[in-house]
C-alpha cells in the first residue's frame, strides 16, 4: 500500500510538471539589423504553438507583459501574434509564452462593417428613418452601386494607432485613407453623422485623399495592358471582419465571378493592420491562373514617382511625396512588394502601376501613408525617405524566431 502510494505521488508530481510545462513556451528573438525596430508584431504559426494547452495566453520579456492573440490567415491556418516595443540592434531577446490575460493592455487596432437598419431601399438607395448595427459581415450583389447611403463609410473599416483606412464595397472598390492627428480608435465615430463630414478637417483627423477614378493607394486592379481595371463587373462579393484585436485587425473579402474582359475567376483578399505600424498588408489568392494582377498610387500633377526596384532585394517599392492630400497638406504614399512578384511598373492617366505575378494564385504587398499633421508627422521628403527606408529594412530583415 505504502509503494503505491509513493507511486501515485510520484505519477501526479510529474503529470503536473507536464501541465505546467505545457503551459510555457521559450522564444529568442534576434534582431541581425543595425537599426532599434519599434512595434514590431512577432507571428508564431500553428505548429510553433503545438505545445501549448488550450488558454489564454500573454509574452512575458522580464520587464512586461502583453497579450498574445489567435488569428487566422487567407488560408484558415491559426497563427499567435503578440507585440514587442523595441528591439536594440543586434539584440537577443528572451520572451516566454505563458497563460495569462493582459486586460490593462490598450486596444490599438480595430476593424468594422457596419450599416443602416429600420429604412428601406427605394431603388439603390436607402431612406427613411434608421439605426446602425454592426454585423461584421455583408454579401453584396454585383449591381450593388455607391452612395447608396446604406454602409457606414461606403464600406468596411480598419485602422491601427497611426492611421485608418477603408475601401468602397461597391463597383469602385477602392482604398482611401483617413488620416489620424490621435492614436485613440477613431473609426467607431467617423462617418455616423453623414457621408461629407468625414472630407472635412476634425480633431481626430479627416478622409485625406481623393480617390475619384483612381487607385487611391493598394486598391486591388487588373492590368489590361493599357490601364487598371478595378473589381467593378463581378457576380457578388462578401466581406467580413475576421479579427477585431488589440494587436491586429483584419478584413477578408472573397470577390466572385471578377469579370476583366480577358478573364473571369475568383479572388479572395485578406487586409490585415498591426498595432504601431501605418502600412496595411494585402494578400490575394486567385481561383486560377492569372499573371496581370496589379495596384497602385493615384497620380498627382507635379508629384514624382520614387522606385526601389533591386533586384537583388526580397522587397522593393514604389512611392510619391508631396502636396497631394485632400487638404493640400504634404502626404506620403509608398507599396511595398516581393520583387520576384513584379511582372511591369507602369503607369496609365491616372496612375502609377505595378503589374504583379502570382505565385500559385497567390501575391502580396504593404501599402503605407504618411500625413504632416499626423501624431508622429512626417513633413520632409527626407523623413519620408527615412520612413519608407526603414519599413523596407524591417521586410527584408523580419526578426528571427528561435
Amino acid at each position: 500500500m505504502r509503494k503505491f502510494s509513493l507511486f501515485f505521488l510520484l505519477s501526479f508530481i510529474l503529470f503536473i510538471e507536464v501541465q505546467a510545462q505545457s503551459r510555457i513556451l521559450k522564444l529568442e528573438l534576434q534582431n541581425k539589423t543595425e537599426q532599434t525596430v519599434v512595434d514590431y508584431v512577432v507571428e508564431l504559426s500553428e505548429k510553433q504553438l503545438s505545445g501549448l494547452s488550450f488558454g489564454n495566453y500573454i509574452a512575458d520579456d522580464g520587464k512586461t507583459q502583453v497579450p498574445v492573440e489567435i488569428i487566422v490567415d487567407l488560408f484558415g491556418n491559426k497563427k499567435a501574434v503578440f507585440p514587442i516595443s523595441a528591439i536594440k540592434p543586434l539584440e537577443n531577446k528572451q520572451i516566454t509564452i505563458k497563460q495569462g490575460d493582459s486586460f490593462s493592455y490598450p486596444k490599438r487596432t480595430y476593424a468594422e462593417l457596419s450599416h443602416k437598419i429600420g429604412g428601406q431601399f427605394d431603388g439603390n438607395k436607402y431612406v427613411g428613418g434608421f439605426s446602425w448595427v454592426k454585423p461584421n459581415y455583408m454579401k453584396v450583389s454585383g449591381d450593388f452601386k455607391d452612395h447608396a447611403y446604406y454602409i457606414k463609410y461606403e464600406g468596411p473599416g480598419w485602422e491601427s494607432d497611426k492611421v485608418a483606412f477603408r475601401f468602397y464595397l461597391d463597383q469602385r472598390n477602392a482604398i482611401d485613407v483617413f488620416a489620424k492627428k490621435t492614436s485613440g480608435i477613431i473609426l467607431p465615430h467617423v462617418g455616423i453623422d453623414g457621408y461629407d463630414s468625414y472630407h472635412n478637417p476634425a480633431d481626430w483627423g479627416m478622409d485625406n485623399m481623393k480617390v475619384g477614378n483612381a487607385l487611391g493607394i493598394g486598391t486591388i486592379a487588373y492590368w489590361d495592358g493599357a490601364k487598371v481595371l478595378r473589381v467593378e463587373k463581378r457576380d457578388s462579393a462578401i466581406c467580413c471582419i475576421t479579427a477585431d484585436g488589440k494587436i491586429r485587425s483584419q478584413v477578408k473579402t472573397t470577390y466572385y465571378g471578377w469579370d476583366t474582359g480577358k478573364i473571369r475567376f475568383n479572388l479572395q483578399s485578406l487586409i490585415s493592420i498591426d498595432a504601431g505600424s501605418r502600412a496595411s498588408h494585402m494578400e490575394l489568392f486567385a481561383d486560377k491562373a492569372i499573371d496581370n494582377l496589379s495596384t497602385g498610387i493615384n497620380k498627382m500633377k507635379g508629384i514624382d514617382l520614387m522606385i526601389k526596384n533591386d533586384k537583388t532585394s526580397e522587397w522593393s517599392y514604389i512611392a510619391t511625396f508631396g502636396k497631394q492630400s485632400l487638404n493640400n497638406d504634404m502626404q506620403g504614399l509608398a507599396i511595398f512588394f516581393r520583387t520576384k512578384q513584379v511582372k511591369e511598373i507602369t503607369s496609365d492617366n491616372l496612375n502609377h502601376v505595378v503589374v504583379l505575378k502570382p505565385e500559385n494564385g497567390y501575391a502580396d504587398y504593404y501599402f503605407m501613408p504618411t500625413w504632416e499633421l499626423d501624431k508622429e508627422p512626417i513633413l520632409t521628403e527626407a523623413d519620408f525617405q527615412r520612413c519608407i527606408d526603414e519599413v523596407l529594412i524591417r521586410l527584408n530583415n523580419p526578426i528571427i524566431i528561435k
